[in-house]
């Protein structure tokens, strides 16, 4: 097989164009759920994915890189649909991947990283027919798709958020979300690019939100208490109108500013409070069911505006990661065979190619 050699300007300069794609993508990707030909354009974005990828680095490795993202992104889709999960097509960027977006998101972590383990799963599954094929006909194109495959498969595997390593370890401690942003930190010392600096800024926040649900579910349970206070005034026909009141964004760091943060947080209550209280409308010509109805209305805009979405929250957050240590072990024992799968086989598969890319 005669494959060009990818110089290091080819690579920058791919790397410029990819950043630029890469936010038209993401662009797109934002209005593709308002297109009805949401599929046509998945077709689109997969010849377009082709045709770059043909005159950039040539049609041995486009064929092969896109055969395998489609396996990848299939794999997610399939383990979506037998969840009940729908998505949208599958959308192809440039230098990037391919990205598909659930329009229901899971209702647990274990159903989250049933999602995340079918794509990689169904990765090492499209490197299977390869190995024969390689042994048979010594094709380098077949060891090209075993290659990539693995380095592929792999990389989504790192134990950080958004990548499927870290939505499959979801499950377990947020510790492994730490291991991997520190792998990401190493990759990028070796291969800095655009892309892994932003898996890291989306990992550390995803890590950080994990490890802070403590205080989150304090700060929701104190609103509840507030509303319901508020309600109990109500009912007394008692409103406390501040005039006081206003609203500012401000920034507290975190730990060790958790209580001005509280404070914050219920102030913005308070304020939509005052607002409401300044809604309710006194007539003298009510009479005292008029009225009663009247107070019972705001009450019920409490209740179904702020109480509700806030149980909501708090179910999600003290439900969302909790299963049996059984299903854990399953998930960790899981992701470790198809890690190692993927090394052996990512380490062979490189040595048949090594002489091409070198």
């Amino acid at each position: 097989m005669s494959q060009p050699i990818i110089s290091q300007k080819t690579k920058k300069n791919a790397a410029k164009i990819g950043i630029v794609l890469a936010f038209i993508g993401a662009k797109l990707k934002l209005i593709l759920p308002l297109l009805k030909a949401a599929k046509f354009m998945s077709f689109i974005s997969m010849i377009f994915f082709l045709f770059t990828y043909g005159l950039t680095f040539g049609w041995y490795f486009a064929f092969a890189i896109l055969y395998l993202l489609i396996c990848h992104e299939g794999g997610h889709l399939i383990a979506a649909k037998r969840k009940g999960l729908p998505t949208s097509p599958a959308f192809f960027i440039p230098f990037v991947g391919a990205v598909i977006s659930l329009k229901e998101m899971p209702k647990d972590a274990v159903t989250e990283s049933y999602v995340a383990f079918g794509g990689p799963l169904f990765g090492l599954i499209s490197i299977l027919p390869a190995i024969p094929l390689y042994h048979y006909t010594h094709n380098e194109f077949f060891g090209l798709v075993i290659a990539l495959g693995c380095i592929l498969n792999l990389f989504n595997l790192i134990p950080i958020s958004p990548l499927d390593g870290g939505r499959i370890l979801s499950v377990l401690p947020p510790i492994f979300w730490f291991i991997g942003i520190m792998l990401m930190f190493v990759y990028v010392f070796y291969y800095p690019n655009f892309i892994a600096f932003y898996i890291i800024f989306l990992g550390i926040m995803t890590f950080i939100k994990r490890i802070r649900e403590s205080f989150t579910l304090k700060v929701i349970n104190e609103k509840i208490k507030l509303y319901e206070h508020t309600i109990k005034q109500f009912q007394f026909g008692i409103f406390n109108y501040q005039y006081d009141i206003h609203v500012k964004d401000s920034f507290f760091f975190p730990i060790f500013e958790d209580q001005k943060k509280l404070e914050h947080e219920l102030h913005k209550e308070r304020y939509y409070i005052n607002n409401l209280i300044g809604s309710i409308d006194i007539k003298i010509d009510h009479t005292d069911s008029e009225w009663r109805s009247h107070i019972d209305q705001k009450i019920d805009e409490i209740r179904i505006n702020k109480i509700q979405p806030l149980l909501k929250e708090k179910e999600s957050l003290e439900t969302y990661y909790v299963t049996s240590n059984r299903k854990k072990w399953q998930i960790f024992i899981s992701y470790i065979l198809l890690a190692s799968c993927l090394s052996l086989l990512g380490f062979w598969g490189y040595g048949l190619i090594e002489n091409v890319i070198m």
